[in-house]
């Protein structure tokens, strides 16, 4: 599981949580008991998360991961924007304005505590200021197959195609094995 810097914005909490289940790692399932899913929530920077979650909570995040994953496989703007907000109204996703920091961020739904309702409601309000920016053109799928994380290009070139660095890197390498062996 590779994590980009999800204190730092909803986007990033969305797509850490998206690539907690990816093909090509083994296994491929990040959150398979609940000690990952409290692992998961220190991470990305919840520890008040951490500390409340209870074990009824890892089935519900496996669920908002797989409704909000469906973003990012869709080529449908209508369908990606309708799980949206139905995972956004489920969450109670009511922006707020709050201090942190020292300065002002956008907080949506509820504080870390409500595990689930938390990382539902940052993750789709996020998204869904993706979407209204941007459309679907800034989400993808990894393309250093057999990789299926995702990611949200915030590149002013759109050129992003892979999901981290080590997925680039594994493709250059393969890319220049093969340059090697015409």
């Amino acid at each position: 599981m590779i994590l980009g810097n999800p204190k730092e914005s909803g986007v990033d909490l969305a797509v850490a949580l998206l690539n907690t289940w990816d093909t090509y790692d083994d296994p491929s399932e990040h959150l398979e008991r609940f000690e990952d899913l409290q692992l998961f929530l220190q991470l990305v920077g919840r520890p008040l998360g951490a500390a409340s979650a209870r074990p009824a909570d890892l089935h519900a995040v496996k669920a908002v991961r797989d409704r909000l994953r469906r973003v990012f496989e869709t080529s449908d703007e209508a369908e990606a924007v309708e799980v949206l907000n139905v995972v956004a109204a489920e969450a109670g996703a009511v922006p707020r304005l709050e201090r942190a920091d020292g300065d002002w961020v956008v907080r949506y739904g509820p504080d870390e505590r409500d595990v689930v309702g938390h990382l539902a409601a940052t993750a789709a309000g996020a998204l869904l200021e993706v979407v209204r920016a941007h459309g679907l053109s800034r989400f993808g799928t990894c393309a250093a197959a057999p990789c299926t994380g995702v990611y949200v290009d915030r590149t002013k070139n759109r050129r992003k195609r892979y999901c981290c660095e080590l997925c680039a890197d594994r493709a250059a390498q393969r890319e220049h094995r093969a340059r090697l062996a015409r």
